[in-house]
């Protein structure tokens, strides 16, 4: 997603055998984006950009117009079709999550920033589901706005939980969905690390979280970032930790994301340039695939890695540093393989934010 104030447009690749990515197109999402900030990764979010759990819609976050955009994905997934859009229920949405016929989305601005639902119907359409806005912790923080800097919203497998980190305040809101879809008040917790970021929960119902370990925003303790796991109370929301603070030896981890048979888990380190890879334990322990530094794939200096998405055995990397994507195979210990010259460039350094693959 270009993310760009004027017009937000979805870029889209094809897929080659070999990984190879080749750019077939662009498509107005008929918002608008922030536009470009003082610094890149300007939403400081994951998620803004989802497929759906059956993969016929795409949606994609509208920060600079309080809006999000619902797509039909093509057959042969080569374009896109621009069914509506939506009020996102508050002031600049940043992360996106859904389940079923729910769409939920977390805003950052607008006095503490919220969360709000959305209806998706068969046809891809987008309503607001009166009665879903709940806000996050509320906690005031230097930040203008008194934001809390929400970076990730992901729905349980379930549909049963919904849960945001919240990066300026080091806390993770967890909301119980009744069975109308609506959440109730958030169980605010603190993270186990400091300034939870990119986050996402396995099939099994695991909550992987990134810690950026930030003293300031957007100033990571250099080889400082963790990940943690954890298992949640389906009743009441409640976090308990099973595997904390388990280190990347790297700067500014962000983006998780998750093999699809739950044994891999991988984090961007934005500020090293670098993906940490962990095994992921039946149990939902976390275990480091390179103790020694933390770097299971290495970009390059000035990378800035960001988003991740999984497409059969291929990792790709949105890289805005490069404005581009970079493209891994998986290998079947969960090393991970650089396929240079397979990824793919001409994006917006400045703003580009989001990625999704099938």
């Amino acid at each position: 997603m270009t993310n760009a104030a004027d017009d937000n447009e979805v870029v889209v690749y094809s897929r080659a055998v070999n990984g190879r990515l080749t750019r077939v197109g662009e498509f107005s999402t008929g918002g608008q984006g922030s536009g470009t900030p003082p610094v890149r990764d300007p939403l400081g979010s994951q998620d803004a950009l989802i497929l759906s759990d059956d993969l016929r819609f795409l949606f994609a976050v509208n920060a600079g117009s309080n809006e999000v955009s619902s797509f039909r994905v093509a057959a042969d997934g080569l374009s896109l079709t621009l069914v509506n859009k939506a009020s996102s229920g508050g002031v600049r949405p940043v992360s996106l999550t859904q389940h079923g016929a729910l769409l939920y989305v977390v805003n950052a601005g607008g006095g503490g920033g919220n969360i709000s639902g959305l209806t998706v119907a068969a046809d891809g359409a987008l309503r607001p589901l009166s009665g879903s806005t709940q806000p996050l912790s509320g906690t005031d923080t230097p930040l203008p706005d008194n934001t809390v800097a929400p970076a990730s919203i992901r729905f349980s497998p379930d549909g049963g939980l919904l849960a945001v980190t919240e990066k300026a305040t080091s806390l993770i809101d967890v909301y119980v969905v009744g069975s109308d879809g609506r959440p109730g008040p958030p169980n605010v917790q603190p993270s186990v690390g400091r300034t939870p970021f990119g986050a996402d929960f396995d099939s099994r119902g695991f909550y992987i979280v990134s810690e950026t370990n930030a003293t300031a925003p957007r100033t990571p303790v250099p080889d400082g970032g963790s990940v943690s796991s954890y298992s949640l109370t389906a009743t009441t929301g409640t976090l308990n930790v099973i595997s904390g603070e388990v280190p990347t030896e790297e700067s500014a981890p962000c983006w998780i994301q998750i093999t699809p048979d739950d044994r891999y888990v991988y984090t961007t380190n934005t500020a090293s340039g670098t993906i940490t890879g962990f095994r992921l334990g039946a149990n939902g322990s976390l275990t480091s695939l390179d103790p020694g530094d933390g770097i299971t794939a290495d970009i390059g200096d000035g990378s800035v890695p960001l988003g991740m998405a999984i497409s059969g055995r291929f990792l790709y990397v949105l890289t805005a540093g490069e404005g581009g994507v970079s493209a891994f195979r998986i290998r079947n210990q969960g090393g991970l393989t650089n396929l240079r010259n397979f990824g793919a460039g001409g994006l917006p350094a400045e703003t580009v934010e989001g990625i999704a693959a099938f």
